[in-house]
């Protein structure tokens, strides 16, 4: 069950997906979960994946929730607002950008707070969650936990952060559908590209006769898996050095087409981004949010995988996120059951199950994982940490 938007949203000048505004916010707006709803945080790139396996896809796929339980898993989006979107405080514009830090009531007769907004930021928000009555029980996440998070669930006296993988994301460089990039690019490539070495495309090994128009390399914001695992890959292609980012690049967005077809120059722009992201929006699902109910045309994302030949003949760049849930291990062994009539806990049922098939390995979850742009694959890792 998604919590949606907190706030109203207003389209920015720059394109309809860029930049977007939000002041004043109504007392309740979303579904507050209850005290036994199983209620989830955490990262926006998992989030569809968990969101569709809570409450079905527009397909006819039925989520958990359709067998209308008693209690719901919950999955509060990271975004402000069902297309994946942030929101940003009045009088922001693309390079002062102002965050509007929206807020959610994560329990029914509790007080609203700050929405968490990354896998880093569901880590630390179910590690802070140490209170006799549990907030939050699980968290989205694109990585995996750090040992110092391992150390800190330990210490809280959990045993450890369990985790579960329900499938894999491609992370891949994109740029708009009409490009001066060349069809693909090597990691070599973008390592000279983000530290400003490769001002124009001509400049690029290989590529002599290639655009003279000026590179606009973008990236995620630094609190974003995409933005980690980018640079953790140049690095590592770099010979173990972090790269230091050129004056050029910008940040922007995480997985927001309309950062790369509302820049400056969209056919100069380049992005690493969620292919599995990229995929739900090519199936159609995002419709134009300037349109009343009961709806505008599917929104095309006016964007591409750079997936051919790199001009250096090298391979071009690839790599992938998991897509997790976390959870306490003492929530895993407890022996309170979750739903009337059933012997297992939550977590039994929707995530880990040693003696039969929590709902997320269940072929019908495992095809909401999909249907969401992910690639399925059910992996019970348990205690598991980053390094």
């Amino acid at each position: 069950m998604q919590a949606r938007n907190l706030g109203r949203l207003w389209l920015g000048a720059a394109a309809l997906l860029t930049l977007f505004v939000s002041t004043a916010v109504s007392a309740h707006a979303d579904y507050a979960p209850s005290a036994t709803d199983v209620v989830g945080v955490g990262g926006e790139t998992p989030q569809y994946n968990v969101d569709f396996g809570a409450d079905g896809d527009t397909n006819g796929d039925l989520g958990y929730n359709a067998a209308n339980n008693v209690n719901k898993l919950v999955s509060i989006d990271a975004t402000a607002d069902s297309n994946g979107r942030a929101a940003y405080a009045q009088f922001s514009t693309e390079s002062a950008p102002k965050a509007l830090n929206p807020t959610v009531v994560l329990r029914a007769g509790t007080f609203p707070v700050q929405r968490i907004t990354s896998t880093g930021g569901g880590y630390s928000a179910i590690l802070a969650d140490t209170g006799s009555i549990q907030k939050i029980n699980f968290t989205r996440a694109a990585s995996l936990p750090t040992a110092a998070n391992q150390t800190t669930a330990q210490n809280n006296g959990w045993g450890f952060l369990h985790v579960v993988q329900i499938g894999t994301d491609p992370l891949q460089v994109v740029a708009a559908s009409t490009t001066n990039a060349p069809a693909g690019l090597s990691t070599a490539e973008l390592i000279g590209i983000y530290k400003g070495t490769y001002l124009h495309w001509n400049e690029l090994p290989g590529n002599s006769s290639g655009s003279t128009n000026a590179i606009l390399p973008l990236i995620p914001p630094s609190s974003s898996s995409i933005n980690k695992t980018f640079l953790a890959d140049l690095k590592a292609a770099n010979g173990g050095t972090a790269i230091t980012l050129g004056s050029n690049v910008i940040t922007v967005e995480q997985n927001d087409p309309g950062a790369v077809t509302g820049a400056t120059s969209p056919a100069d722009a380049i992005v690493p981004f969620s292919i599995g992201r990229l995929n739900l929006w090519n199936s159609g699902y995002f419709h134009n949010p300037a349109t009343a109910f009961p709806g505008g045309s599917a929104l095309q994302p006016g964007v591409k995988a750079l997936t051919g030949s790199a001009p250096d003949g090298a391979a071009f760049y690839n790599d992938t996120n998991g897509l997790y849930v976390t959870f306490r291990q003492s929530d895993a062994t407890s022996s309170s059951p979750w739903q009337p009539g059933s012997t297992k806990n939550w977590v039994q049922t929707l995530f880990s199950d040693t003696n039969g098939t929590p709902f997320f390995k269940k072929p019908a979850g495992q095809a909401l994982v999909a249907a969401a742009g992910g690639i399925p694959g059910y992996n019970d890792l348990g205690n598991v940490s980053a390094g």
